[in-house]
């Protein structure tokens, strides 16, 4: 039930609200008896005593009182010094620790920005309590006012429904909070067995407490959780996530490490005072906002009692199946006859040793496939290394489905490899040819110390064709056609010459140019990250990408261990032909290196 600790006692909330619509309906019902025994004196003597004029008893009793349960619920909720609390500070002493937590967390709210939503709930009618007393049935018809608060107050049917009333509201209230990122934060880690947690269990928890949510039948909850929630399993920045964690660390709720967060046992133990606990330990607030929700935490109790193994092969699978979904689908939506190549060359693959603890996520170039990728996965494969093939979004499919794409999809691709590889190998690298190449650096670059190494091989930071360059414009004029329904004058696609037709596309979206450009552009800029040992593969005479590309990655990564080595050749697909023994012997060199 319900309880607030406040002044050193735990108490029931207060009645306030339903005491006074109870009273409210209760001179209603007896304004309506009067009425009906033609007594206009005691109507007379209760609209002198409330203020109203005798005359309006009828359009009185044409209403009802009733209680509209609002909840307002705030997101983020943050106890942090702002300006309005150090102005406050400055020129006021003796500030009471209720007002303190106030300014704390209101002055936050008005200088950083709060999302408010406010939903309102079905109208709770005070006259089906007084129908259902028997004991106010009786009380109506003693000929007594009632015109003081204490004579009903005190009245002992009277308190018993008030208090009724009081759980029905207190009930619609909570039912209708809207759940957000915090809300799930605070209830996993609080229910957590133990002090200690692992931050890749609680992450994965939380996720899963999210696919909970959308499927135990709420409707509230924050638009954020509508979005795609794995990026909080690909160790990236996830703003929510780093706020949480960083508030919670501030106010002393825990700490973080090596890699562990540490629950402050005594904070978590401690009983705090209703006007203080939400700067003393937001952790709890938020924890109670939704243990009424019972269908959700009936559900993430279940989820805290199973192991740490079985939640991680929840998520790989969860993963697994979501990757070979995503290229099921596209292959239909995309398919064409006669260029869409075999589904064996597109798809995804994951080839893991039963007992393997090392691995490689591969990532295959622009226009390919993970076929593209298979020569050198089967070499590392045969040498003790477990294998995931990634497919990036808009690949393995049909031009017009790289069309659609921009480069954050590939990269989302690489995201879910690295999630699934996680879930079930203990050290792991990334590799990636060509434009696979790009974002391997990158998910290098955007999560340091995760990989145990980076591998690139001819990944471009400059083209060959100074007509790359031109995409962008080519983009924007093919927008401005669209806009104005003109299909002549578009340049969407150019024909394709690769290495491997049986493989790459035939024609080469202009818009997935333009997009690779967008995307060298950002690797160039995060290069001075990437920490891990790096391994540079760069092709001599490369026709695709300008061999100067190989170099400047090199000299910008500034990881101790990087290793740079030319690759004698006139074709752009390396991986495979006679170069494919020199580059596969170099990758495992590398990688048994640093394993």
């Amino acid at each position: 039930r319900y309880m607030v600790f406040n002044t050193g006692a735990r108490r029931p909330p207060h009645t306030g609200a339903g005491r006074i619509a109870l009273r409210s309906q209760f001179i209603r019902e007896e304004l309506k008896l009067f009425r009906e025994r033609g007594d206009d004196s005691s109507i007379k003597e209760i609209a002198r005593h409330f203020g109203f004029d005798a005359a309006d008893v009828d359009k009185i009793l044409q209403k009802e009182t009733y209680i509209v349960p609002v909840n307002v619920t705030y997101y983020p909720i943050q106890a942090r010094e702002n300006v309005i609390s150090r102005l406050l500070s400055r020129f006021v002493e003796d500030i009471s620790g209720r007002f303190e937590e106030e300014m704390l967390i209101e002055g936050s709210m008005v200088t950083q920005g709060v999302d408010i939503d406010v939903n309102f709930g079905r109208a709770i009618p005070m006259k089906k309590y007084i129908k259902a007393s028997a004991r106010l049935h009786k009380m109506l018809s003693d000929q007594k006012l009632y015109l003081h608060p204490g004579e009903l107050k005190y009245a002992a049917p009277f308190k018993k429904l008030y208090i009724r009333i009081m759980y029905e509201y207190m009930d619609a209230i909570y039912s209708m909070t809207t759940v957000n990122h915090d809300h799930l934060f605070s209830y996993v880690l609080s229910k957590y067995r133990k002090n200690k947690i692992r931050e890749d269990d609680y992450k994965n928890r939380v996720f899963l407490a999210i696919e909970n949510l959308r499927r135990c039948g709420l409707t509230n909850y924050h638009t954020s959780l509508n979005k795609k929630q794995f990026y909080l399993l690909t160790d990236d920045v996830h703003e929510k996530y780093e706020r949480f964690i960083s508030s919670s660390t501030a106010a002393g709720l825990i700490s973080l490490e090596k890699g562990c967060l540490i629950k402050n046992k005594y904070r978590f133990s401690k009983t705090y005072d209703f006007h203080t606990i939400r700067k003393d330990n937001i952790i709890e607030v938020l924890k109670n906002e939704i243990e009424p929700l019972r269908n959700l935490t009936k559900a993430l109790n279940r989820l805290m009692l199973l192991p740490d193994s079985y939640i991680r092969r929840k998520i790989r699978n969860h993963f697994i199946e979501l990757d070979k979904k995503l290229f099921e689908d596209d292959y239909q939506k995309y398919f064409l006859e006669g260029e869409s190549k075999p589904k064996k060359i597109g798809a995804p693959f994951f080839w893991k040793h039963m007992l393997g603890k090392k691995g490689v996520i591969l990532v295959h170039g622009y226009m390919a496939a993970p076929e593209e990728i298979k020569p050198l996965a089967e070499y590392l494969y045969k040498s003790g290394y477990s294998i995931y093939g990634v497919r990036l979004r808009g690949h393995g499919t049909a031009p017009e489905d790289l069309a659609s794409r921009n480069w954050e999809k590939w990269y989302d691709s690489a995201g879910r490899a690295y999630i699934i590889m996680k879930s079930c190998i203990k050290s792991f690298a990334i590799a990636g040819f060509s434009t696979g190449g790009d974002i391997a650096l990158l998910q290098a670059a955007n999560k340091p110390g995760r990989f145990k190494a980076v591998i690139s091989i001819n990944a471009p930071l400059r083209l060959q064709h100074i007509s790359s360059k031109l995409a962008s414009v080519i983009v924007a004029w093919n927008k401005l056609l669209t806009k104005f329904k003109v299909q002549k004058g578009k340049m969407e696609f150019v024909e394709n010459d690769p290495d491997n037709p049986h493989i790459n596309y035939l024609r080469n979206p202009v818009y997935g140019v333009y997009q690779l450009e967008k995307l060298m552009q950002i690797v160039e800029e995060k290069l001075e990250n990437i920490s891990e040992p790096v391994l540079v593969l760069q092709g001599s005479n490369d026709p695709v990408v300008n061999p100067v590309s190989g170099r400047e990655i090199y000299k910008k990564v500034k990881a101790k261990k990087k290793i740079f080595a030319e690759i004698k050749a006139d074709r752009h697909g390396i991986l495979r032909g006679v170069q494919a023994e020199k580059v596969n012997a170099k990758v495992l060199d590398f990688l048994d290196g640093v394993f």
